[in-house]
């Protein structure tokens, strides 16, 4: 029953996180975005991990800034996404910006005993 418990409390303390990618096409208007989403994600409990200033593709091609934004939960994270105030704030990137976003579930490796 312990184990059990221990792995409830593993499951449930998984993070998640948005992993954006921000093409940024007019920097002096995007500012209207970030003014609201920033504390948005916030107030869903989102805190931005990092922030693309110094970055090299290794592998691959990628366009746009990199952002990594963890949340408390899965469901967290798609809430934030899907609430009324994400998607307004979406709508003040239109023509500013353009996001690639996955919402990724983060990983808790198994406790070894």
């Amino acid at each position: 029953m312990t184990q059990s418990n221990s792995n409830n409390s593993q499951i449930n303390a998984v993070k998640a996180y948005w992993i954006v990618l921000a093409e940024i096409n007019e920097p002096s208007r995007f500012g209207q975005y970030t003014s609201v989403a920033g504390p948005l994600i916030a107030s869903f409990g989102g805190r931005v991990l990092a922030r693309g200033d110094v970055a090299v593709v290794v592998e691959g091609t990628v366009t746009g800034r990199p952002y990594l934004i963890e949340f408390p939960s899965y469901e967290v994270a798609q809430d934030c996404f899907n609430s009324l105030g994400y998607q307004e704030a979406i709508a003040l990137r239109t023509g500013v910006a353009k996001f690639q976003i996955v919402i990724v579930q983060g990983f808790m490796p198994p406790v070894l005993d």
